[in-house]
C-alpha cells in the first residue's frame, strides 16, 4: 500500500458498517503456576486458565512440586523418591538411588543444587533431617545440621534469591545430654606443623555401674530361708539406694534348687524391670523347696541367666548377684553345666558376678573357690554376711554391687598427622566412684598439611565395654597452621537468651607471630556483639608486621528458653550460622507454629504460615504483616508462595474434608481472588517473554544508498531464555545484519545486532527478523535510480585544539545515475582544494573520497565548503554541495598580576582548554608545585599557584601541558616578575 491510497482507506471504512467487537480476554502474565491435584501435577497460566496435566501417571503419587529459578526444570515427589524432569514433566529421572523416602525438593537459585528433607528411621518412627544435593548428578555435598543444644526436626526448605541463605521449618526442643563424666570433653584448637601440646583428663567413674541390669540369682533350698526372708524384707529398699544412684537400674530375680527338684532347677520369677513395684511382690511370692539334702546346681543358673533366661538392654552394665550358702554341682543338669563353661558365658556377655556367701569355710558358697575364679575376669566381688541377718543380707548384697572395681580402657583414633600418648596408657583398674587421671600428650606431624583440620576421638570404656558410655568420649580437633602464619585462637561459646532478639557475648581472642610474639586479632562479628538466637560462627584473623595472615573460627550459640512448636529458621546451606528468626516475632504475627517459609523475589522479606493465616516478614525479622487470615470463604490458608513480580503471593485454602483451592492475593492490601479449584502446593515456574524490534536508518534511501538495520531483541519475562536470531534479507538491500546465536537473554535484558545495507534495487523492501516464532519487520524504501551525483561532507575532531590532533577532512562522492561522468573534481573553499581536488572518472554507481588535513597549528574558527562538479548528467544538483564548520582552538593562561614577591599566591584562569582534559600546571622556571594536575571540566578553570620564598627571582611565565584527554600544545601565561619578599613593586605595573 502505497502513501496516496491511505486517504481512501479511512473514507471507505468510515462509510462502512462497524462490525461488532468482542473483548480480548487479557495476555497472561509471563509466568505459570503449578500444582498438585488428585495426586498429579498440573500448571495453569497467571489467570488459571491453560490447565495442564504434567504428570498423568496412573500411579497417582506425584506432590511437592518445584521449579528451577529459570522456569526450565521441574523437581517432585513419586513415592517418596525426588524426580528431576524438564519443566512439562517429560524426560523424568530420579535424583539420586537414596531407599530412604526424600520429599519437599528445593533448588537453589543457580539451579545446581537442590535442597530436600531425607526421613531418617528413629526408633518405631522417622525423623526429617535437610540435605542438598548437586541436581547433574544426584551426588550429595552436604546437610544442615541440627545444633548440638537442640532435638529437632527440620522441614520444607527454600532458598533466598543469591543463594547465601535458606529458610527452613525447625520443630525443635532443647537437648538435655547426659553430663561429661571427663573433664576435658571437647578441645579445639590450632596447633603449629612438628608442634605438641598437653591436656590433663580425669575420668569419673560412679559408684554403681552405669544402667545397670541386675539379677538377684537366690538359691531356695530350705537351708536359705531366713536369707529369703531378709531378701524380701530388704528388696524395696536395695533397689531404691541403687536407682537412687543409677535411675536407669533395672531388676529381675531368678531362683535356682538343687538337680533333684524337677520345675525348680531354674526359674525367672520376674525378668528385668525398672518397677520397685513388681520386684518386691514377686520376691514375696517366691517358696522355698522342702529337700534339704539336695545338691545346688547355680553354675547352671549363671549359664541360663547369662545367655538366654533375660533381655538385657544393649548397653546395660549386666552384673548378677547370686545369694546361697553352698558350692555348684557340675553336670547333673545339662552335661555341660561347669564353672569352666559359666566362667565363659559370663566373658562373652561381659557379665560381672557379686557373690554373697554365708561364710561357712566347708560348706559356704566359696568354699570350693569357685566364685572366686569366676570374678576374676570380668571383674567382680565376694561379700560375706552372717548367717540369719536381713540387714547383713542388704548391706552384703549393695556393698557387693558398690564395690565392682572400675576399669578404664583408653581407645584413641587420630587422622593421620595427629597423634597422641596417654599416661597410663590403660587399661586402668580401681575402686568405683574414684576418679582415673590420664596425661595426654598430643603431636603434630612436621608433615601435616598446612590449614587442614586433623582430629582425634579418644573413648574412656569401662569395663571391657564395646564402646564408650554417653559422656565418656573425648574429642580433639586441630586445625594445622603452618611456621610462618600467625597463630590466631578462640574457643566456643555457649550462653542463654536474654530475649527474643539473643545476647550479648564477650569473648577472648588471642594471637601470636610464629615467634611467639603477642598479636592484636580482628573478629567478625566482634566481641560484644549481640549474637541472634541458634548459632553464628566468628572469624578471627591477625597479621603479622611480615604480612603473615593467621585465622581461626568458633561457633557463639545462643540458647532460647524453652522453644515451643515450629519456628522458622534461617541457615547458611554449610549450617555454619543459623538464626531462629521467629524468636523475634512480636503482633500481629508473634505466635507459635510457624511454617512453609517463603522468600521474596528481592531477598528483602518472606511470607509463611502461622495458624490459620498467611503472614509476611522482613528477613530481619521486623515488619510483621498479617496478608490473609481463616475468615469467610478462606479457610485454614497456608503454603504460600511468591508471584515473580513480588506484589503478590499464592496460596491454598481447604476445609479439612474438602480438595484445597488456589488463591491470590495483593500484599499491599489486597483482596483474595480465586484462581483454581482442586489445587494445592503452588509452586511458581517463570517464563520468559522475548519481543523482536526490526528498524532501519533511514528507512528511504537513495539508489546505491546505505541504510543501518538494527535488530534488537528484549526480554520482559521473569526466566532467561535462548535466543538464536535469523534474518531475512530481501534482493533489493545488499548487506545488513547477520543472523546469530545470541545467547541467553536474561529477564530485563536487550540484545543488538546491526548491519549496513544498500539499496540495490529500487522500490519498498522488506527485512524481517525472527527469534523462533517471534519475528518483526521493517520497510526499507529505495529510491529510483536518477542522474546524480552527490557529495557529503565529514571532518574531525570538533574542535581541536592547537598544538595537538590535526583536522581531517574527508568527502565522499556518489554517482547515483547509470552514466559515466568525466572531470569529476572537488573545489573547497580556503582549505586544501584550491583550485580543485581532481578525481577523475565515476562509472555508474561510482564511489570515490577526497582527503586532506588541516594542520592544528593556529586557531580556526571557519566554514568549509566543498563544491563536487563534472562533466555529464546530474539531474540533482542541490546535494553536490556539502558544509560543516572547521573550529581549532588555542587554550590561553592569565595571570592576575604581573609581579608579586616570593612566597606570594598568584591567581590563573584558563580558557578554551578541551573539556575534560587533566593537565599538569607549573612555572617555565623556578620550582613548580607537585603534582600541580588539574581537570577541566567545560574547558575552563581558575586556580591558584604558589611562588616558592626561596625561589629563583626574575621573569617567568605559566605553563600548562597535556596529560590525559584530547591533545593540546603547551600553553604560557604572560610574563609574571618574581621579586624578594622585601621589595615592593609599587612602580612595576606602571612600566608594563
Amino acid at each position: 500500500m502505497t502513501v496516496r491510497a491511505l486517504p481512501l482507506l479511512l473514507v471507505a471504512l468510515l462509510a462502512a458498517p462497524t462490525p461488532v467487537s468482542l473483548a480480548q480476554p487479557p495476555r497472561p502474565e509471563p509466568f505459570n503456576i503449578g500444582f498438585t491435584s488428585d495426586n498429579d501435577l498440573f500448571t495453569v497460566d497467571s489467570s488459571g486458565n491453560a490447565r495442564t496435566n504434567l504428570t498423568n501417571s496412573p500411579r497417582e503419587q506425584q506432590y511437592d512440586p518445584a521449579f528451577s529459578l529459570d522456569g526450565a526444570k521441574l523437581a517432585y515427589v513419586d513415592r517418596g523418591r525426588v524426580m528431576i524432569a524438564n519443566a512439562d514433566g517429560t524426560n523424568p529421572e530420579r535424583l539420586n538411588n537414596e531407599t530412604l523416602a526424600q520429599t519437599q525438593p528445593a533448588w537453589s537459585p543457580d539451579g545446581t543444587m537442590i535442597a530436600l528433607v531425607t526421613w531418617i528411621p528413629n526408633g518405631d518412627g522417622e525423623r526429617p533431617f535437610i540435605e542438598i544435593y548437586r541436581a547433574a548428578d544426584g551426588v550429595k555435598t552436604g546437610g544442615i545440621p541440627i545444633p548440638d543444644h537442640l532435638s529437632a526436626e527440620d522441614t520444607q526448605p527454600d532458598w533466598s534469591p543469591d543463594g547465601r541463605t535458606i529458610a527452613i521449618t525447625r520443630r525443635s526442643s532443647n537437648r538435655t545430654p547426659p553430663p561429661p563424666q571427663i573433664t576435658q570433653p571437647a578441645t579445639d584448637r590450632p596447633a603449629r606443623q612438628g608442634s605438641t601440646f598437653d591436656l590433663e583428663q580425669v575420668v569419673h567413674t560412679p559408684r554403681v555401674p552405669p544402667k545397670p541390669d541386675v539379677v538377684l540369682l537366690i538359691d531356695i533350698s530350705g537351708s536359705m530361708r531366713d536369707e529369703l526372708k531378709g531378701v524380701q524384707e530388704q528388696l524395696g529398699s536395695i533397689i531404691g539406694e541403687v536407682k537412687t544412684l543409677q535411675p536407669e537400674t533395672r531388676f529381675g530375680v531368678a531362683t535356682y534348687a538343687g538337680a533333684e527338684n524337677k520345675g525348680k532347677v531354674f526359674t525367672v520369677d520376674i525378668p528385668l524391670t525398672g518397677s520397685v513395684e513388681e520386684a518386691v511382690k514377686a520376691v514375696k511370692d517366691i517358696g522355698l523347696v522342702t529337700d534339704l539334702t539336695s545338691r545346688e546346681v547355680w553354675a547352671n543358673a549363671l549359664i541360663e541367666s547369662s545367655t538366654r533366661a533375660f533381655e538385657f538392654r544393649p548397653d546395660a552394665s549386666k552384673v548378677f548377684v547370686i545369694i546361697g550358702d553352698e558350692p555348684t554341682e557340675e553336670r547333673l543338669v545339662t552335661g555341660n553345666d561347669t564353672v569352666a563353661n559359666a566362667i565363659t558365658e559370663l566373658k562373652r556377655a561381659n557379665v560381672r558376678v557379686v557373690g554373697v556367701d554365708s561364710g561357712d569355710a566347708e560348706v559356704g558358697l566359696n568354699s570350693r573357690g569357685q566364685i572366686s575364679q569366676i570374678i576374676v575376669d570380668p571383674k567382680g566381688s565376694l561379700q560375706k554376711y552372717v548367717k540369719n541377718g536381713s540387714e547383713q543380707i542388704r548391706t552384703a548384697i549393695l556393698d557387693g554391687i558398690k564395690d565392682l572395681d572400675v576399669t578404664v580402657t583408653p581407645m584413641p583414633r587420630c587422622d593421620t598427622g595427629l597423634t597422641v600418648e596417654l599416661t597410663p596408657p590403660g587399661p586402668v583398674t580401681g575402686p568405683s566412684g574414684q576418679d582415673v587421671k590420664f596425661a595426654e600428650k598430643f603431636s603434630v606431624a612436621a608433615t601435616a598439611t598446612p590449614g587442614s583440620t586433623l582430629r582425634c576421638t579418644i573413648e574412656f570404656r569401662l569395663n571391657n565395654e564395646p564402646q564408650a558410655r554417653p559422656g565418656h568420649t573425648q574429642t580433639v580437633t586441630v586445625r594445622v597452621a603452618d611456621l610462618v602464619t600467625p597463630l590466631v585462637r578462640i574457643d566456643n561459646v555457649t550462653t542463654q537468651a536474654q530475649d527474643g532478639t539473643g545476647a550479648t557475648v564477650t569473648y577472648q581472642a588471642s594471637a601470636t607471630t610464629s615467634q611467639g610474639q603477642p598479636l592484636t586479632p580482628a573478629c567478625t562479628p566482634p566481641s560484644g556483639t549481640r549474637f541472634p538466637i541458634g548459632i553464628t560462627t566468628v572469624t578471627c584473623t591477625a597479621t603479622d608486621p611480615q604480612g603473615n595472615t593467621g585465622t581461626d573460627t568458633a561457633v557463639i550459640t545462643i540458647t532460647a528458653q524453652n522453644p515451643e512448636g515450629s519456628q522458622i529458621w534461617l541457615v547458611s546451606p554449610d549450617g555454619a550460622n543459623q538464626v531462629d528468626l521467629s524468636s523475634r516475632f512480636d503482633d500481629p504475627c508473634g505466635g507459635r507454629d510457624d511454617e512453609f517459609p517463603a522468600w521474596s523475589p528481592d531477598g528483602m522479606s518472606l511470607a509463611f504460615t502461622q495458624d490459620e493465616r498467611i503472614c509476611t516478614v522482613n528477613a530481619d525479622g521486623t515488619g510483621l504483616r498479617v496478608i490473609v487470615e481463616d475468615a469467610g470463604t478462606i479457610v485454614r490458608p497456608r503454603d504460600a508462595a511468591w508471584l515473580p513480580d513480588g506484589t503478590r503471593l499464592v496460596f491454598q485454602s481447604s476445609d479439612v474434608e474438602a480438595p484445597p483451592d488456589l488463591w491470590t492475593v495483593a500484599v499491599q492490601n489486597g483482596t483474595p481472588q480465586p484462581l483454581a479449584r482442586n489445587a494445592g502446593q503452588p509452586a511458581v515456574q517463570r517464563l520468559p517473554r522475548l519481543a523482536v524490534t526490526a528498524t532501519a536508518t533511514p528507512a528511504e534511501i537513495p539508489f546505491n544508498g546505505k541504510t543501518t538495520i538494527e535488530v534488537a531483541v528484549t526480554n520482559s519475562g521473569f526466566a532467561p531464555a535462548p535466543a538464536t536470531l535469523t534474518v531475512t534479507m530481501p534482493p533489493g538491500l545488499r548487506g545488513g545484519p547477520a543472523g546469530t546465536n545470541l545467547g541467553p537473554i536474561a529477564p530485563g535484558e536487550r540484545k543488538v545486532v546491526n548491519g549496513e545495507a544498500s539499496g540495490v534495487t529500487a522500490g519498498e523492501h522488506v527485512v524481517t527478523a525472527a527469534v523462533g516464532t517471534i519475528t518483526s519487520q521493517v520497510t526499507v524504501k529505495v529510491l529510483e535510480r536518477t542522474g546524480s551525483l552527490s557529495l557529503t561532507l565529514s571532518a574531525g575532531p570538533r574542535p581541536a585544539f592547537v598544538g595537538g590532533d590535526d583536522v581531517s577532512v574527508v568527502f565522499k562522492l556518489l554517482n547515483s545515475s547509470g552514466s559515466t561522468l568525466t572531470d569529476v573534481r572537488v573545489v573547497a573553499s580556503a582549505f586544501g582544494c584550491q583550485p580543485d581536488c581532481p578525481v577523475g572518472t565515476l562509472g555508474p554507481d561510482g564511489q570515490a573520497e577526497v582527503r586532506f588535513t588541516i594542520p592544528a597549528t593556529q586557531a580556526v574558527d571557519r566554514e568549509l565548503v566543498g563544491v563536487v562538479i563534472a562533466t555529464g548528467p546530474d539531474e540533482n544538483s542541490l546535494d553536490n554541495v556539502a558544509a560543516t564548520q572547521i573550529v581549532i582552538k588555542q587554550p590561553t593562561l592569565t595571570v592576575d598580576q604581573q609581579a608579586g614577591p616570593l612566597g606570594g599566591v598568584v591567581s590563573l584562569l584558563g580558557k578554551d582548554f578541551p573539556p575534560g582534559a587533566k593537565l599538569r600546571l607549573g612555572w617555565t622556571t623556578g620550582i613548580s608545585e607537585t603534582p600541580g594536575e588539574i581537570t577541566t571540566a567545560d574547558g575552563t578553570f581558575a586556580t591558584q599557584m604558589l611562588v616558592f620564598h626561596n625561589d629563583t627571582e626574575g621573569v617567568r611565565q605559566a605553563l600548562a601541558t597535556a596529560l590525559e584527554g584530547t591533545r593540546f600544545g603547551e600553553v604560557k601565561s604572560g610574563d609574571f616578575l618574581a621579586l624578594p619578599s622585601t621589595v615592593q613593586p609599587s612602580d612595576f605595573v606602571e612600566r608594563g
